[in-house]
């Protein structure tokens, strides 16, 4: 329902500016009659556009001008209906619709306090799953420090003994030479002696044989010298014979 600006009131007998705002025929003209001193140039009251009055005289106007000659103020005439007042619900209708949309509240917070129970069940799980990962995980790497730190030992134990007997890496090719035999996990395994060289086992093929074979060949071919056997520590303790010189005349009788 328009209303208008200056009363604030339904808009009785509704007149308009030529900037298009509308008012009360009565409310516009007092505003025009109250500027003092008189002018024919006034403003709108809502968007303070100038508008000017003036007061021709019909009588000097052609009669074909007179249709298009309007006002500054000119009256409107508005069709609206005031809308009727609608009509009050009776309390007990009103009672009826307010228990209907509590019942209504009341089942959706029956479902969404199912929803919350189940949600609620689903994240302890999750927690729990989360807190046996990390005791897993906590698990995993301490293991992992033990067998770090059991290899690290092992590692220094295996290593020692070639800083501290390099003379052991030199028997590495005798013992592939070696025929290898069967050892027991328990003990490490050790070098068999070479067996002893002599004129009837030899490899003629070796080079380590060869010198032997020589040496031997030139000691058969040298006479050989015998010894005398060594006095045994008992004759040696025995009195050496007297020479004659040396018999005492005592002996002699």
């Amino acid at each position: 329902m328009p209303t208008c600006l200056i009363c604030l009131n339904v808009l009785r007998t509704p007149a308009a500016l030529p900037c298009g705002h509308v008012f009360c025929h009565e409310c516009i003209v007092k505003v025009v009659r109250n500027v003092q001193p008189f002018t024919q140039q006034h403003f709108c009251p809502s968007c303070r556009v100038a508008f000017t009055i003036t007061t021709v005289d019909p009588q000097l106007i052609p009669h074909h001008l007179r249709p298009h000659m309007t006002p500054a103020i000119r009256k409107l005439n508005l069709d609206f209906t005031i809308p009727s007042p609608v009509p009050g619900s009776t309390p007990a209708s009103e009672c009826d619709r307010l228990r209907a949309e509590n019942a209504s509240l009341r089942s959706c917070c029956e479902v969404w306090r199912k929803r919350a129970a189940v949600h609620a069940s689903a994240s302890l799980g999750l927690v729990g799953l989360a807190r046996l990962a990390r005791d897993h995980a906590i698990k995993m790497r301490k293991e992992n420090c033990e067998l770090q730190q059991k290899y690290i030992s092992l590692k220094r134990k295996y290593d020692e003994p070639d800083l501290i007997s390099p003379p052991a890496v030199s028997a590495l090719p005798e013992l592939m030479r070696s025929p290898s035999r069967p050892s027991s996990p328990a003990s490490p395994p050790q070098r068999s002696p070479s067996p002893c060289r002599s004129e009837l086992s030899y490899c003629s093929d070796c080079s380590d044989c060869e010198p032997c074979l020589k040496r031997l060949r030139v000691s058969s071919d040298e006479p050989e010298i015998k010894q005398s056997p060594a006095p045994s520590p008992m004759l040696s303790l025995a009195p050496a014979p007297l020479e004659d010189s040396e018999v005492s005349p005592m002996s002699q009788n």
